[in-house]
């Protein structure tokens, strides 16, 4: 679409050129200044191709997390996951070729089996780095659309409550191959004012390794699944410590 714009502008000026400068060595200058124009724009419209598609990742989601506590128990997460302009316009797109209600939430409902098909692409360990199951059935989940993005809300049940006295919960929730990035975009999107007073939350930030990122950045979009232990190296993580 730019580039279709940016020829009509040049196409224009061309004329405006040929019309009004009547001496030829300022034709030539003028030509030659939409020469460079041009050459500058192909030049930044390869870089922006090639780094979309050399680089993992491919996409973006936005998370925000709050735990669920009751009874001094953790019984789960509810979620938002905010998916990227490009991400959110084929889901926008399906969603309104949807002509009913039941088709709407047939997308919604396939949508949230792949998830919890993935563990929510959620992991989440106690203070012996026990791996904590969740149950297979989602709660209050649906969609918002904000603007050009898609946001994904739902709530993850842990398959059983877990105490919080004495123990420790550390949570990541990531794509294991980092085709797509699931980030908290700052420490205010995890919210922690649910805790009881003898527990305490924080947000930690990975420390990759630039060889890491470099592994990372070399592979495009066709090694979507070339290494799943790559995820995990890029994920934040919530700690939950309680006395």
């Amino acid at each position: 679409m730019l580039l279709r714009v940016f020829l009509i502008y040049i196409n224009i000026f061309d004329r405006k050129i040929r019309f009004c400068v009547k001496n030829k060595q300022l034709q030539i200058l003028a030509f030659k200044i939409i020469g460079f124009f041009v050459k500058t724009y192909s030049l930044l419209l390869g870089l922006f191709v090639s780094f979309g598609v050399l680089a993992h990742p491919h996409a973006f989601i936005d998370i925000q997390t709050t735990p669920i506590i009751e009874n001094n128990q953790l019984t789960g997460f509810s979620m938002k996951w905010t998916l990227d302009e490009p991400s959110s316009s084929a889901v926008i797109y399906d969603m309104k070729q949807a002509r009913t209600k039941a088709e709407k939430q047939k997308l919604l409902d396939d949508v949230m089996g792949n998830i919890v098909s993935e563990h929510y692409f959620s992991y989440l360990y106690d203070a012996q780095n026990n791996k904590i199951k969740y149950s297979p059935r989602p709660k209050n989940y649906g969609i918002n659309v904000q603007g050009l993005q898609l946001q994904y809300y739902f709530d993850v049940p842990l398959a059983h409550p877990q105490k919080l006295e004495k123990n420790t919960f550390s949570l990541q929730t990531y794509d294991p191959t980092y085709y797509v990035a699931m980030t908290y975009a700052s420490k205010s999107a995890v919210d922690f004012s649910a805790l009881s007073k003898n527990c305490q939350g924080k947000l930690i930030e990975p420390n990759v390794d630039e060889k890491i990122q470099a592994y990372a950045s070399s592979l495009d979009k066709s090694q979507k699944n070339e290494d799943d232990s790559l995820g995990v190296m890029f994920a934040q993580k919530i700690i939950i410590q309680c006395e």
